[in-house]
């Protein structure tokens, strides 16, 4: 649909398509946090983007959102898998234990995630 918009001149963002399914395009072995697949690297990475830098006391990143995207932003849980990467709760687990889908959350995650841009040629 964003895309729809574009063309019909009601934005002029640039429009990049995310699978949240597949695996990040790196892995650190050696990081503390290492994402299982895109959505969950997209949490980990806007959650490290609002952690408080020591220093200051600020985070690189501030979000205006509304009470119901606020909610959302805390609502999943986070574990780890088998392989020792971090995994935040699925939709169906959140569903599970009588939480609503953080629709709006991702919405803000998506805005702000910079995929690995060079793998498709976008970055010269």
């Amino acid at each position: 649909m964003l895309e729809v918009w574009g063309e019909n001149g009601k934005h002029s963002s640039e429009i990049i398509s995310v699978m949240v399914s597949e695996s990040p395009d790196r892995d650190d072995p050696g990081a503390p946090m290492r994402p299982w697949r895109k959505r969950d690297e997209m949490w980990l990475a806007t959650r490290a983007l609002l952690q408080p830098d020591p220093s200051t006391g600020s985070g690189r990143l501030r979000l205006r959102v509304d009470r119901e995207a606020s909610i959302q932003l805390t609502t999943p849980n986070l574990g780890n898998n088998a392989g020792g990467h971090s995994v935040v709760e699925s939709k169906k687990a959140m569903k599970a234990r009588g939480m609503k889908s953080p629709d709006r959350a991702e919405a803000v995650l998506l805005a702000v995630y910079e995929p690995n841009l060079r793998r498709r040629g976008l970055i010269v």
